[in-house]
């Protein structure tokens, strides 16, 4: 089983995605019925990338972009806000 990285160790690898932020990810896509693969192909990379972003081990702007898209966000931004329960200024 994968470890778990500690916040330091997100911080200094430049993943802002916090494990609630990537669960509330996961649901959306559930509830819009968006596999990873389709995630993965908008993006151009593996749906093992994806997990891998959604689990807080690794960042992409190229996923963050395709996520947004996918899920109908003019942002990355404006996504994590809407997991947050607020808009995007």
């Amino acid at each position: 089983m994968a470890q778990k990285l500690s916040r330091a160790k997100r911080k200094a690898a430049g993943i802002s995605l916090t494990p609630r932020e990537g669960c509330w990810i996961k649901y959306q896509l559930d509830l819009n019925k968006i596999t990873y693969k389709m995630v993965a192909d908008e993006a151009g990379l593996s749906e093992n990338m994806v997990s891998h972003f959604l689990a807080g081990r690794k960042n992409s702007e190229r996923l963050k972009l395709a996520l947004a898209k996918t899920l109908g966000f003019s942002s990355f931004d404006a996504l994590i806000a809407s997991s947050r329960g607020k808009e995007a200024a």
